[in-house]
């Protein structure tokens, strides 16, 4: 009886042993997956970061033109058909823009492009907004139109300029 004792006596140490071997093992991968998230979310918050800058660089230019279509109103009040010259003299040349004609009615169209390069990636923003000829009683929500609000980054490109076949073909 004393010998089935004595052949016991350590398998408690080895128990224990195992259960802080086992603790330690889920210890590190507890960690290693937190360190995973807090990477994630950091690569997350850079994303939302960009998105948000370009998007109020989209809206300042918006505003931007929006206030030109005030100020090119109150220039017209009398002639809406004037609208346009006023309008075009206030924009400026560093803005793209194309007129267009159809029997009494012009229309504006104008395209901008905003480029963000944030850690070697560039990211874009393209605008096109419609501008209508105004009515007497047009406002300038009714006179500008968001025609296309797209965001978008360069597509991956992988490069293979390294030719990596040593056989003969």
């Amino acid at each position: 009886m004393i010998l089935k004792l004595k052949s016991q006596n350590g398998s408690s140490t080895l128990l224990i042993s195992l259960l802080l071997v086992t603790l330690v093992v889920f210890a590190l991968l507890s960690i290693s997956s937190t360190a995973s998230e807090l990477r994630l979310s950091r690569k997350n918050a850079e994303n939302n970061k960009t998105y948000y800058m370009l998007d109020s660089e989209g809206k300042r230019f918006l505003y931007d033109i929006k206030s030109k279509i005030n100020e090119a109103l109150i220039l017209s009040r009398n002639d809406p058909q004037s609208f346009f010259e006023h309008f075009d003299n206030l924009l400026g040349d560093n803005i793209i823009r194309t007129i267009n004609s159809d029997n009494n009615t012009r229309l504006m169209t104008i395209e901008r492009n905003i480029i963000l390069e944030e850690n070697s990636k560039r990211r874009f923003l393209d605008i096109i907004l419609t501008i209508n000829q105004p009515d007497t009683e047009s406002s300038v929500n009714d006179i500008c139109s968001v025609e296309e609000w797209k965001m978008w980054q360069e597509p991956f490109e992988l490069n293979n300029t390294i030719d990596l076949w040593e056989g003969i073909p």
